[in-house]
């Protein structure tokens, strides 16, 4: 989290440092033991995911991620021979859906 403390002469708080802190917290407060990671992301994929949780094609930003990493694993290697054993491994060892 940032050091800035909001004294009159101290520097002001960045965008990235009110970013850092974001995700800080919401790494403290994440309610399950799942492993929350920070991923660079723009502002317009975030928008995008949001507006896939809006119509309800997913019900969290985890699933979103874990939907799209999947279908671009799927089409990058179609005709992979490992490739249904790499994504049982993922879900059994990660429990992604």
């Amino acid at each position: 989290m940032s050091n800035v403390q909001g004294t009159p002469g101290s520097e002001s708080l960045t965008a990235r440092d009110a970013w850092e802190d974001y995700l800080s917290l919401k790494r403290a407060l994440a309610e399950d033991d799942e492993a929350v990671e920070s991923v660079p992301v723009s502002a317009g994929t975030l928008w995008l995911v949001q507006e896939l949780i809006e119509a309800g094609v997913c019900q969290s930003e985890t699933e979103v991620i874990s939907r799209a990493v999947q279908s671009f694993f799927v089409a990058v290697f179609p005709l992979e021979p490992k490739r249904q054993r790499v994504l049982r491994e993922a879900a059994t060892r990660y429990r992604t859906s």
